[in-house]
C-alpha cells in the first residue's frame, strides 16, 4: 500500500497546484500587462544574435531582425559568430553587403564580428561590451520575430523592478510527425511562462528573444556558462537578487525544433541536467521565503516533478515486466495457459496509476485549451497532434529526465551540440 499511497499523495500535490495555477489563470489573463501605448519615449535595444554553424537558418534570422516595426536609429543588431565551422560567416557578410547596397537610414545597424568558440554565454558577453544601449536581448540564429514582436516587449519595461521579458514562443511550421508533438508542447509552454510570470516565478529566460536591462546585466557581470543553459542561470540569479521577470505573450517569436528523435533527447537531456545543476548552486532558494512564489513553490515542485516523471514511468515498467514473467513463470511451472489475475495490491495499484495518469491528461488538456485563449482565432481548437501528445511524447520524456539526472549526479557535463 507504500506505493499506492505516494502515489496518492503525488497526487494531492499536483492536483492543489494545478488549481492554484487555474485560479491565478483566471484572475490575470483578461487584465495581464499591455504593451505601451507608445506614449513614453522608446528605449534603444541591442539584439545580439550568437552564431555556431547556422548557415541554414541565419538569413531568414537577420531579415525577421531587419524588419522589426521599431525605430532604426534606436536599434542595432549584433552578430557574434562564435567560431563556425561551416559558411555562416560568409552567409552574414553577403547579408550585411546586401543592406549597405539600401539607404542605411531606413535599416538599423547591424555589427557583424568573429570570434573563437567559447559558447554562447562568452558570445552575449562579447556584445556587452559593444553596445551601449538601455536593453539587450538574444535571438537564437534558429528563430524569427514577429515584426511588432520588439515593440511588445519593451512596452513591458514599466516598473523599473522588471530586470527581464520574455517573449510568446511559437515552433516554425512541424514537418513531421515528432515536430507537431513539440508544437503541442510548445503551445502548453506559453501558458506555463504567462503563469509563471504571473506568480514572480519565471526561472529561465529562453535564448530566442529574451530581453534584458543592459545595467543590471551589467551589475550581475554578464552571462555564465550555467552548465550549458546560460538562459536558465541568468534567470536565477536575476531572481536571487530581487529583480522580476515578466512575459510578453503577445511578442511572438517562432523558433526551430528538433526533427530526429536523438537531436530532441540530446537537447531535453542538456535542459534538465542545467536545471538540476543550477538547482544544485542555488540551493538557497529552495523553500526560502525571500524569494516568494519561486522560493516555497515553483522551484520546489519543479524538481520534485522530474522525480516524479521517473517514478511513475519505471514503476509502470517495472509492474509490468514483472507481471509477464510472472505469468510465464507459472506457466512453465504448471503447464497452464498463461492468464493475468490481479491481486488486491496490484489491483489498488493499478487503479492509482490509472488515476494519476487520467488527472496528469486533464491537467494537460486544460493547459493547452488555456494557452489557445491567449493566440487567439487559430487557438481556438487544440493542435491536431494533442492526441499522440498525451499518449506518446508523455511517455518519452521519462527517459531524458532519467538520463539528465544520472548525468547530474556524476557531473559528466552536457555538450551544446
Amino acid at each position: 500500500m507504500i506505493d499506492a499511497g505516494m502515489i496518492y499523495v503525488l497526487l494531492f500535490i499536483s492536483l492543489y497546484f494545478e488549481v492554484f495555477m487555474l485560479v491565478i489563470f483566471l484572475e490575470r489573463r483578461f487584465r495581464s500587462i499591455a504593451p505601451s501605448s507608445g506614449a513614453l519615449e522608446l528605449p534603444s535595444v541591442a539584439i545580439v544574435v550568437p552564431c555556431f554553424n547556422e548557415e541554414q537558418t541565419v538569413a531568414s534570422t537577420l531579415a525577421s531582425l531587419v524588419a522589426l516595426d521599431y525605430p532604426v536609429e534606436k536599434l542595432e543588431i549584433i552578430v557574434v559568430d562564435d567560431g563556425s565551422k561551416d559558411s555562416t560567416f560568409k552567409i552574414i557578410n553577403e547579408f550585411q553587403k546586401s543592406l549597405a547596397s539600401n539607404d542605411a537610414s531606413l535599416l538599423p545597424r547591424l555589427s557583424v564580428f568573429k570570434k573563437e568558440n567559447g559558447g554562447k554565454h562568452s558570445a552575449m558577453n562579447f556584445a556587452l561590451e559593444k553596445t551601449k544601449a538601455s536593453l539587450i536581448g538574444c535571438l537564437d540564429a534558429d528563430s524569427e520575430v514577429d515584426r511588432g514582436a520588439l515593440r511588445a516587449v519593451v512596452g513591458v519595461f514599466e516598473s523599473p523592478e522588471i530586470a527581464a521579458v520574455t517573449p510568446g514562443i511559437h515552433p516554425k511550421t512541424p514537418k513531421n510527425l515528432l515536430q507537431h508533438m513539440q508544437f503541442v508542447e510548445y503551445r502548453l509552454s506559453l501558458f506555463s511562462r504567462f503563469m509563471l510570470a504571473a506568480l514572480g516565478s519565471v526561472f529561465i529566460t529562453p535564448g530566442p528573444f529574451s530581453i534584458f536591462r543592459t545595467e543590471v546585466v551589467r551589475n550581475l557581470g554578464g552571462w555564465r556558462h550555467g552548465h550549458s543553459t546560460e538562459d536558465l542561470e541568468m534567470a536565477l540569479r536575476i531572481q536571487k537578487e530581487g529583480y522580476l521577470i515578466a512575459n510578453a505573450p503577445g511578442a511572438v517569436v517562432r523558433t526551430g525544433t528538433p526533427s530526429k528523435l536523438r537531436s530532441l533527447f540530446r537537447q531535453r537531456v542538456r535542459w534538465t541536467y542545467g536545471f538540476l545543476r543550477n538547482a544544485s548552486d542555488y540551493r538557497s532558494m529552495f523553500f526560502n521565503r525571500s524569494y516568494g512564489n519561486l522560493g516555497i513553490f515553483v522551484l520546489p515542485l519543479s524538481l520534485i516533478s522530474v522525480g516524479t516523471g521517473i517514478f511513475f514511468f519505471w514503476h509502470v515498467v517495472y509492474w509490468t515486466l514483472f507481471g509477464i514473467v510472472h505469468v510465464i513463470l507459472r506457466s512453465l511451472a504448471t503447464g497452464i495457459y498463461p492468464h493475468i489475475s490481479l491481486t488486491s495490491h496490484s489491483l489498488y495499484l493499478a487503479t492509482s496509476v490509472s488515476w494519476f495518469l487520467v488527472y496528469i491528461s486533464l491537467a494537460l488538456m486544460i493547459g493547452i485549451l488555456a494557452a489557445g485563449t491567449m493566440i487567439g482565432t487559430e487557438g481556438k481548437i487544440p493542435p491536431r497532434a494533442t492526441p499522440l501528445f498525451l499518449m506518446l511524447y508523455s511517455f518519452l520524456v521519462p527517459l531524458w529526465l532519467g538520463a539528465a539526472v544520472v548525468r547530474a549526479v556524476f557531473k559528466t557535463g552536457v555538450r551544446w551540440r
